[in-house]
């Protein structure tokens, strides 16, 4: 608070001393960096509690979908399939919904303004009396190298790589969807886009 609210104030007080003004302009976008960064820290460092459902991942998909068009960039196409016969799921919509929010936010910050968005969903099978969920996520960005797959899901303070941001998130996603019995799976080849898979029980 302290650091954020001098340097506002030196960014008004040296609007005519532009060679000073950079650095004061630099000072205070660390400090609202590092606010974002606490709070992103703060969200990891809850416990998970377990997830509760049951919840219709078709119907949260659509509204996500329909939510998400709004507010695309005109030069990133988004394409999603959805089948209507979706068993429910045992994580709540709003978990499910902040996992989402998270993926699509490190895929749209890959494409950098320009590509295709891939959301779909499917149900599969490990056993026939065992029906699971796969939602994916995929952008047709840069991928990453496999050191840096490795590293997606660990806790870092640095900044993004490979166009995604910091991975505090994914990890947080993570943990959710492992409270709700599920798996979270990334893909990627350098030049050839990232793939995230939710691997979720179904509620028989």
């Amino acid at each position: 608070t302290v650091v954020l609210g001098n340097a506002e104030l030196l960014v008004e007080g040296l609007a005519d001393r532009p060679e000073l003004l950079e650095f004061a302009a630099l000072i205070l976008a660390a400090a609202q960096h590092g606010t974002e960064l606490t709070a992103r820290l703060d969200r990891f460092a809850r416990p998970v509690r377990e997830a509760a459902g049951p919840t219709d991942p078709a119907e949260v998909l659509r509204a996500f979908g329909r939510r998400l068009a709004y507010s695309l960039p005109p030069e990133i196409r988004l394409e999603l399939a959805v089948p209507p016969d979706l068993p429910p799921i045992a994580m709540a919509e709003p978990a499910l919904v902040a996992v989402l929010d998270e993926l699509v936010s490190n895929a749209l910050a890959a494409l950098r303004g320009k590509g295709t968005l891939q959301i779909w969903a499917e149900t599969h099978f490990v056993s026939p009396e065992a029906p699971r969920i796969r939602i994916v996520v995929q952008d047709t960005g840069p991928g990453m190298a496999p050191e840096t797959l490795r590293r997606t899901t660990t806790v870092r303070f640095t900044a993004g790589i490979a166009g995604h941001k910091t991975a505090i998130g994914l990890a947080l996603a993570m943990r959710v969807v492992l409270a709700g019995g599920g798996r979270l799976l990334i893909a990627a080849l350098p030049k050839e886009g990232t793939r995230v898979s939710l691997d979720l029980p179904s509620i028989s």
